[in-house]
């Protein structure tokens, strides 16, 4: 089976708007909730239980806290009435989103729209994947899904590390296979990994799919040139929500690109081994517009604004911190103050001077450009200088015998007139 060329009714062929019902065709989930317990209908029997990235303590009832049991009981209750879209989505963006991956398992085909996943066998389909991807594509997703190991329980067996390296290849390449308009980024792994480590195999794969189209469609395209004009939002809203601090990254001559991997990954890669704080951004994203993460990239380098005055002011020093995120984040508040951020400055209204940022970036990469090449002739004038030119000498002993020559006569001469003399007396 060419899965390039297979139909597929798992999106709707019209977009579904937010104020549609998302159980519109299906019976309504039961999630029944109290202090002790909470179950879903559909997934409090062994249908997950075969695959080992599920158990974790995130499903541990012992884990949940007294907010955690409040949010869910407040899902629960929502399921009465008629949840739209647009609900549903706020839901998974406010405070402590989802909660647990049951939930997530169950909601996420929910806010990305997808009406019926094909939960079918696809091991055959699956089995030769990665023949149709180019060698030094598949080369590449190997050589990044090697290194996706943090996504894992510190504890998982040997096998469950191998099965997890292989399902999470199969499903980057079915995506990829499907749709060859996309290409494949390093940063893309992890986003599929914690999709994987939710969703399993299955359902992953068309989870995996929506997100690739409607978020990180931009990121997989031929080159990044799109992307690194959007980091510049982070300096335009800095205009507005912290001008000194924009000003000093200005002054050390750094460039939002820090914020990258962030951007591309919705920090899976920073907080892989934090699965508690990953998941729950991943719902803060799924209910948000594409470039919601550049908001939350703000709020948090205005955040740790101390933390970057106070480190030595230069290019290197200050990157190097803010290419490390603290663990200790309130990510709650920031999330919510991204929220305010983008609806007191949506895109639109700030694209101009995301454009000017830009374009400034592009003269200062040419200036530097000059710079490099003056640099690299002046060091090469002077290798030039100090390496000595070996000149013919012959000329030059000529002229140092013919001295001593004469000096020598002279000196013969003069010593047999004096000699002479001494004689005569």
């Amino acid at each position: 089976m060419d899965v390039s060329k297979s139909k597929t009714n798992n999106c709707p062929p019209v977009p579904l708007p937010d104020s549609c019902s998302a159980w519109n065709d299906d019976k309504e989930p039961n999630i029944t909730n109290n202090t002790d317990i909470y179950l879903f209908d559909g997934f409090n029997d062994n249908k997950y239980q075969e695959n080992p990235f599920f158990v974790d303590d995130l499903n541990n009832i012992n884990t949940l806290t007294d907010s955690d049991k409040v949010k869910i009981k407040i899902i629960s209750e929502s399921f009465h009435n008629k949840l739209t879209y647009g609900e549903l989505k706020r839901l998974g963006i406010s405070n402590l989103g989802f909660v647990t991956d049951d939930i997530r398992r169950l909601l996420w085909p929910k806010i990305l729209k997808i009406r019926d996943i094909e939960l079918i066998e696809r091991n055959e389909e699956l089995k030769m994947i990665n023949s149709k991807i180019p060698h030094n594509i598949y080369q590449q997703i190997l050589n990044d899904v090697s290194r996706s190991g943090s996504h894992l329980m510190p504890n998982a067996s040997e096998a469950e590390i191998i099965k997890f390296h292989d399902e999470l290849t199969k499903m980057i390449c079915w995506v990829l296979v499907r749709h060859p308009n996309l290409n494949y980024y390093q940063g893309y792994n992890d986003v599929a990994a914690t999709v994987l480590i939710v969703m399993g195999l299955k359902s992953g794969l068309y989870i995996l799919e929506k997100i690739s189209l409607e978020f990180l469609e931009r990121f997989m395209e031929k080159t990044m040139e799109k992307v690194n004009q959007e980091l510049f939002y982070i300096f335009a809203l800095l205009e507005r929500v912290h001008p000194t601090l924009l000003e000093h990254l200005e002054n050390v001559e750094l460039f939002p690109h820090f914020a990258l991997a962030e951007y591309t990954t919705w920090y899976a890669h920073k907080y892989s081994e934090n699965r508690k704080l990953l998941h729950r951004l991943f719902d803060f994203f799924l209910g948000s517009p594409p470039l919601m993460p550049l908001y939350v990239s703000t709020v948090i380098v205005a955040h740790r604004a101390t933390e970057i005055f106070n480190t030595t002011p230069d290019m290197g020093h200050t990157h190097k911190v803010l290419c490390t995120l603290p663990l200790d984040l309130p990510i709650e508040d920031l999330l919510s103050n991204a929220t305010k951020l983008y609806n007191n400055y949506p895109p639109e209204s700030i694209g101009k001077d995301v454009y000017e940022y830009d374009r400034k970036r592009h003269k200062k990469e040419q200036e530097w450009k000059l710079k490099a090449i003056a640099s690299r002739k002046e060091r090469e004038k002077q290798c030039q200088l100090k390496v000595a030119v070996p000149r013919h000498r012959l000329a030059y002993h000529l002229k140092s015998y013919r001295t001593i020559t004469v000096v020598t006569i002279l000196a013969i001469g003069l010593y047999a007139f004096i000699k002479t003399g001494s004689g005569l007396n």
